[in-house]
């Protein structure tokens, strides 16, 4: 299958996201899809998948336009997408998940496939566990399998390496050369880390403001991809600033804690945290990086041990507390408990900044556009956001009184550019004496951010090292369970 999208036009009032974009699409091919948060990616993807409608222009499939495709129209013709916050009911089963709108099977036979697949991916389910269990990695995972069941001909890939580990990544990359080559698929894969981007792609497309900038093929230079996304004056080791100083102070301490979780317990955590401290949380989903942040926020009881913050005894403290206490938690699932998805801009500053209620205006100049570049207009609904424009509205909840800042993936979704300035942002906070523990599925933020990093193998804490004793090497060993535990 050929697609063609020619001279695509798409407006959002006055924001033109997508402006004439020509683009040819040949099968046995992996395409990068580059851009800054705005740029248009997520629009022209959507377009293509059926989810957006574009006002101007023509997809030509082998020859044939199509019109406005709706997403069932989309899939017929054999394009699928894979969100970043993946569409599926967290009230059903994996099953259940596995089998809507797809081939018509005994439960027998559906399970059969679904372990099929996921036995090539490496990936593990129970197809009776409810969806709402899994980790957002593990629900992308499967609305991968779903959409290689529907036998899609066009995979479009946005982010699919957040909250998977880099072994995962490295089978996942595998089998992306493997669909396009054996298969004769189109994949098209939207990220903002221009490491996967080198490795893995045919041909990169490069968007900036709504335009297509570049199409380029390899051998690819790192500098001039950042050029045409941010523009001429920018390359790979700008905006780098000194990490925060550790402090003498101890901000929060746990000690011999057992924390329990939705699935498992976490046991015997001692860990002190000083101000101005940076930790990060290394790990592969479900050995225990969350249960260790729910609890410190606490989201999560402890069965026995103490919390201690600020030298205030904090176990068996209801929530409220620890918010009033000045320990904040940003989770990955933003829309599903971040933040409220019918609620708009304005609305969420309302709530989170009561204070404010009577410049909305100005503080959501300041809050928001100036501080994180959040551009979108103040009444705009939060489902209605980009993901990474989702994620830079939780950076802009946070209280300005915290002192403990929890975090999962503080820059899923964003550009190479927002995430410097969101690294810039939490470090400030924490050389004014705040302290961040943060998980990551990017290693290299890890080790490029972090003083220190705990890593969890087997649902518990096997290692708390300096992060100038360890290599990207060593720490991944550790993760996989190779190592002698600290």
């Amino acid at each position: 299958m050929e697609i063609a999208l020619k001279d695509i036009h798409k407006y959002y009032g006055r924001v033109h996201a997508n402006a004439g974009i020509t683009v040819g699409l040949e099968p046995g091919r992996i395409y990068g899809l580059l851009g800054e948060n705005g740029a248009g990616k997520s629009t022209l993807m959507r377009i293509l998948a059926g989810h957006t409608q574009h006002d101007r222009g023509d997809l030509i499939f082998d020859g044939r336009p199509v019109g406005r495709l709706k997403p069932a129209a989309a899939l017929s013709l054999g394009v699928g997408m894979l969100y970043q916050d993946p569409l599926d009911f967290p009230a059903l089963t994996v099953l259940e998940n596995f089998m809507l709108g797809g081939v018509k099977r005994s439960n027998k036979e559906a399970v059969s496939r679904l372990l099929e697949l996921a036995e090539r991916f490496h990936f593990q389910f129970s197809p009776e566990q409810r969806v709402s269990e899994l980790t957002v990695g593990e629900r992308q995972q499967l609305a991968l399998l779903r959409l290689l069941d529907l036998g899609v001909k066009v995979l479009i890939l946005d982010e699919p390496t957040t909250g998977i580990s880099l072994i995962q990544k490295e089978l996942l990359f595998k089998a992306m050369r493997d669909l396009s080559a054996e298969g004769g698929r189109i994949i098209i894969l939207v990220t903002h880390k221009l490491s996967e981007a080198l490795d893995l792609c045919h041909e990169i497309l490069v968007m900036r403001q709504g335009r297509l900038e570049g199409k380029l093929s390899p051998p690819y230079e790192a500098d001039d991809l950042l050029r045409l996304m941010f523009g001429p004056d920018v390359t790979r080791e700008q905006g780098k600033e000194d990490s925060p100083r550790v402090g003498g102070e101890v901000l929060v301490a746990l000690d011999d804690a057992e924390i329990v979780g939705e699935k498992f317990s976490l046991p015997h955590v001692s860990l002190a945290v000083h101000t101005g401290e940076i930790i990060g949380l290394a790990g592969l989903e479900g050995t225990g990086r969350q249960v260790l942040l729910k609890g410190l926020a606490g989201l999560a009881r402890l069965r026995h041990g103490r919390l201690v913050f600020q030298n205030r005894a904090m176990q068996g403290q209801p929530r409220p507390v620890f918010r009033r206490e000045g320990i904040h938690f940003l989770p990955a699932a933003r829309l599903e408990k971040g933040l409220f998805p019918g609620l708009t801009l304005h609305e969420h500053l309302a709530l989170a900044f009561p204070e404010e209620k009577k410049r909305l205006d100005d503080f959501h100049q300041t809050q928001c556009v100036d501080r994180f570049r959040l551009m979108a207009h103040p009444a705009t609904l939060a489902q209605a956001l980009s993901g990474g424009n989702q994620q830079r509205l939780q950076l802009s909840l946070i209280p300005h009184q915290t002192r403990l800042l929890l975090m999962e993936h503080p820059t899923r979704g964003l550009d190479l550019g927002s995430a410097r300035q969101v690294w810039s942002h939490l470090e400030e906070r924490c050389r004014q004496g705040a302290a961040l523990l943060f998980s990551s599925a990017d290693l290299e933020e890890i080790m490029e951010h972090s003083h220190r990093v705990l890593v969890f193998y087997n649902q518990r804490v096997v290692a708390d090292l300096p992060v100038e004793s360890l290599t990207i090497e060593a720490l991944g060993g550790l993760m996989a369970g190779r190592g002698e535990a600290a």
